[in-house]
Parts: structure tokens; sequence; C-alpha cells
């Protein structure tokens, strides 16, 4: 049975993807963007999150961990994570909240079923379904055979994706996905592998082999001011405006919405210290953009449809 490690399915979305959307976040991702605003799905296995402030340290979720993973301080609850499994039993015994279970491993069929309750809505909408994570291409025989059902339901079917992954992965995926929303973080390798941890030959590679095939994708650029703004984006444009099929880009200036995930996690967090993207400032990027002949919007989904080569 082919399965994912799925963190969240959130309904009725309306930027990621035409019409109403289910999302459906999977787990895992090759990059280690230091942006990254769902930190807790970077991982491939189950992850307990934990908020100090709604803990009233009760103990009462201790006795029925497994690997007894957590103790009681006179400064308070502590919480070993390298002997955590994530089996999540101590999160049902946590009234307050505080311990969650982010991730459950679960089958085609069940997401298939999960999604399809909303039908209707993606039908008077013209919208659908949207993979994203993490990075669905971790999961990639998972995406096939729901995006295979999905396409036979009638029901569109897009994945937001980083790239990242062996060509041969992305085209086979490519057969059944009806859009992409590719991230392009930067043109420049070095300052890609600074910031994300990979280098982007491959992303490039897949971003040029899905356009030859004449699929439907829109480009999202994270703006990150000192990252891939001013002269790098320029190099970015030069070399997306190339590709002349595509019409359609995203900027997502860069905010702070998700640092707090990162002590829910427990992981650190770089980029405290950054100050957000303002819209004035990417307004100047936009129409940047705008005169290397793309349809930009700041920020999400438009009314337009999906650029695609050809």
């Amino acid at each position: 049975m082919t399965t994912a490690l799925v963190a969240n399915l959130q309904k009725c979305c309306v930027y990621d993807g035409p019409g109403l959307r289910t999302v459906v976040f999977l787990m895992g991702c090759p990059l280690r963007c230091k942006w990254c605003q769902n930190p807790e799905n970077l991982a491939s296995q189950p992850v307990i999150l934990y908020d100090p402030e709604k803990c009233t340290f009760c103990g009462n979720c201790l006795p029925h961990c497994e690997k007894q993973c957590g103790s009681l301080t006179t400064e308070g609850l502590l919480f070993d994570r390298d002997a955590c499994i994530g089996c999540g039993i101590c999160t049902t015994y946590c009234y307050t909240e505080a311990r969650t279970l982010c991730g459950k491993r679960c089958s085609v069929q069940q997401v298939y079923d999960a999604v399809m309750r909303d039908q209707v809505f993606y039908r008077t909408s013209g919208g659908g379904v949207t993979l994203s994570g993490g990075e669905p291409s971790m999961h990639a025989e998972f995406c096939i055979a729901l995006f295979r059902m999905l396409r036979e339901a009638g029901i569109h079917t897009a994945m937001e994706t980083c790239g990242f992954c062996q060509p041969n992965t992305m085209l086979r995926i490519a057969e059944h996905t009806d859009l992409f929303l590719y991230d392009f973080k930067a043109f420049s390798e070095e300052i890609h592998f600074k910031w994300t941890g990979q280098s982007n030959m491959q992303i490039k590679e897949n971003l040029e082999n899905l356009y030859a095939l004449g699929k439907k994708i829109i480009i999202r650029i994270p703006l990150i001011p000192g990252v891939n703004d001013g002269a790098e984006f320029q190099r970015m444009m030069v070399y997306l405006s190339a590709l002349k099929g595509l019409k359609r880009l995203h900027i997502l200036p860069f905010h702070q919405v998700g640092a707090s995930k990162y002590i829910l996690s427990n992981q650190i967090y770089e980029l405290e210290d950054m100050a957000e993207c303002s819209m004035e400032y990417a307004q100047v990027h936009a129409e940047t953009a705008q005169k290397y002949g793309f349809d930009v919007n700041i920020g999400g989904w438009d009314a337009g449809t999906a650029s695609h080569a050809g």
C-alpha cells in the first residue's frame, strides 16, 4: 500500500492554485532554507510540537511515554527530543494541547477519500487539490497514484515544489499534474547553496524539462532582502525570461509569521533579526519582473491563468 507522511490537510484554500482548493502538506524536504515557514514539515518522521506557554506542567503526559522522553524538574517540563520516536501517545493525554503531533502516515485511498468530500467546491469554483510540503516529490509514488485518481475523477491537480529531485522522478509526476507552482529561490549556485544547503542545478534542469514539455507553470519567488533581491533578482529574471513561455510569476515577500514554529519544534531559527520585506520593496521587484515580460502577482494567487510553454 502506497503511503506518505501527511502533516496537514487544509480546505478552502485560495492561494495555492485556481479556485477553491484542498492543500495536502507532506513531510520531508531535501532543502534547508533558512527562511522556511513550515519547519515542522522538514522531518521525514512524525514530530511532537511542544508549546511551553500552554503547558501547565501537570505531568499527565509523562507516565504514558514509552521512551520516557519527559521529566518534571524545578525548571519545568524537560523534553528529550533525541529519545522521542514521534508516536504521539503523549498528545492524547495533554489536555491543554501543549503537545500536538505533526505527521500521520496515510494511504493514497485515505487522502483521496478525504479530499473528495469537497469535490462540489472544486467543480463549482474551478478548483482542485494541491500537494505541498515539505517537498511532495520525496513521495513520488504517492503523488502519482493520488493525482492519477483525482484526474480520473475530473479534479484539477497542482503541486508546489522546490524542484529538487531526480529528473526522471519529476517527469513521471508531471504526467499527472495540471499545474506546477515552482519555487525559484536564486539563480547563482553559490547563493542557493549558502541559503538552502543544496545546489540548484537539478532545480534548473527540472524547470527546463517541464518547460520543454509544455507544462503549465507559475514561478514563485520568495523575496528575501539581502539574499535574492537586487542584482541577484536581475539574474533570476534574465534566466527565467529566456524561457519564453513563462509569463506568470508570484513574488512572496519574506515575513516572520512562521518564526514561532521553530520554538514548537525546537529548531534554531537564524533569521529572527531579519527585517520583513515590505510591500513597497516587493513592488519595486515586481516592476523589474514586468519589464522582463512577466505578469506579476505579489503574495499569492490571482485570477489569471497559469503560464505555459508553447
